[in-house]
């Protein structure tokens, strides 16, 4: 008798399957993108429309908060509409509100335009990440879902080429690296235009026929019996749209894996975004003489690192991946703040192991809010997720230079690394294992501590 694999989670991975990844990378790469453009552009256009030290923040700050509000708003309203919809919607306003920077003539007007880019990147992580999780299989799920992060930064780097190659235009030049944003954004929208909605949320809504009509068109076969009946004996709260599938989380118990994923991610990137925007001035306080060809070597090896994770996650596994990856920051981070500040040598060693290190387990950010929720509460809990890892971002980036004319770098490094140690014990005592997991096993209501469901046998599965 013959055993037929699972469609979604154990099919082998084919050119669909490296279609969703690409397109899925849109979103963080226009992220990236559009936060590194700013920076190149704001010295620029702090004289041409006159800003202030208040002016120039909230320009630099708009589209964190945008990113929080789309996070936190439109996870909950992707799970109640679909992936699909708002997959390509999103990316209509950005390629929108980025053309209509180049005319922009006050701050408010940049500032509100950012904002709305802004919520519009923030309601693409979710969608994104919950999409590409439920059409990838199980053996592709970790580096696909890992690559959204190095999508962020390569797009943050080609922003800064992008901006040093427009520098020659003229006064205007800001204007043109502005909307320039809506290149990549318009390119992305064409790729996403044939991606169909996700067969286990047509399922988790009762349409089982639409369903198998996606999965007959994308892999030739049919889903087994179990893949979307689960789904469809899964249909909780269909009441309306909005931010009432928070409440829902709660009541079904995923508080804990929520509390896990944003404790993780916010103990992450708070430290590190605000270490790497103050990156120059914190190296040249601590004795380092180049500091701009240091940070320019320090970057580089954040994307290798991400690379490395990618490879490590699936063989290493999570939860090994990301105690190890908080352990070499804490480490980092501590020895920065008590090493002699002439060896200016070790201070880079120290720089680029802490860089190396967030970076390698920060693909996790997107790989454990997509496998530990169930398919109609995916996207709300990636979204809040996300909302409260800018809100992390926000708040260091404001608080650090506060912090170090307070307490000083070497202070203000310490403090970080507490930040990330907070990290590392909420990890060590919630972070499941689940990488040998079905994405409906990873998703099952799991008890607090680091035990997962034990994966079922599946006839020829691999890792």
């Amino acid at each position: 008798m013959t055993v037929e694999k699972p469609v979604l989670d154990e099919a082998p991975v084919n050119t669909f399957h490296k279609r969703i990844v690409l397109v899925a990378m849109g979103g963080p790469f226009c992220d990236g993108y559009l936060l590194g453009i700013i920076a190149v552009a704001l010295p620029q256009l702090t004289t041409r429309l006159g800003l202030d030290t208040i002016g120039s923040g909230l320009v630099a700050a708009s589209a964190l908060l945008g990113v929080f509000l789309g996070g936190l708003i439109f996870g909950p309203v992707t799970d109640r509409v679909g992936r699909r919809l708002m997959y390509v919607l999103n990316l209509v306003v950005f390629v929108v509100c980025s053309v209509l920077q180049f005319w922009i003539a006050e701050t408010w007007q940049l500032v509100a335009l950012r904002l709305i880019t802004g919520i519009a990147i923030g309601a693409d992580y979710p969608i994104a990440s919950a999409l590409t999780a439920e059409l990838v299989p199980r053996k592709l799920r970790g580096p696909a879902l890992s690559g959204l992060v190095l999508a962020w930064w390569l797009g943050y780097g080609m922003s800064f080429w992008a901006g040093w190659a427009m520098r020659g235009i003229g006064p205007e030049a800001w204007r043109w690296m502005l909307v320039s944003a809506a290149v990549p954004a318009a390119l992305f929208l064409v790729l996403r235009s044939g991606i169909p909605e996700s067969p286990l949320w047509l399922a988790s809504r009762g349409r089982l026929v639409e369903a198998q009509r996606i999965l007959l068109m994308c892999f030739g076969q049919e889903a087994t019996s179990d893949e979307l009946n689960r789904e469809r004996g899964n249909r909780h709260n269909e009441r309306g749209i909005g931010l009432g599938n928070l409440v829902e989380i709660f009541r079904r118990g995923y508080g804990v894996p929520l509390l896990f994923c944003s404790v993780f991610w916010f103990c992450q990137v708070a430290p590190a975004y605000s270490i790497r925007t103050f990156q120059p001035q914190l190296l040249e306080s601590l004795g380092v003489g180049d500091t701009y060809a240091s940070s320019a070597l320090i970057m580089a090896i954040a994307v290798v690192g991400i690379a490395v994770g990618m490879v490590l996650v699936n063989r290493m596994g999570r939860r090994p991946l990301l105690i190890a990856s908080f352990v070499g920051a804490v480490a980092a981070l501590v020895a920065l703040g008590v090493v002699p500040h002439s060896v200016a040598f070790l201070i880079v060693v120290l720089f680029v192991l802490y860089n190396f290190s967030e970076a390698a387990g920060s693909g996790l950010q997107f790989v454990y809010p997509s496998e530990l929720f169930p398919t109609d509460l995916r996207a709300t809990g990636v979204g809040f997720a996300t909302a409260m890892s800018r809100l992390g971002s926000m708040a260091s980036t404001f608080v650090l230079p506060l912090t170090t004319d307070a307490l000083g770098t070497a202070g203000t490094l310490l403090l970080g690394a507490g930040i990330t140690a907070v990290g590392l014990l909420v990890t060590l005592l919630l972070a499941p294992e689940t990488k040998t997991l079905s994405l409906g096993q990873s998703s099952t209501r799991p008890r607090p501590g680091h035990r997962a469901p034990e994966p079922e046998a599946t006839p020829g599965g691999g890792s």
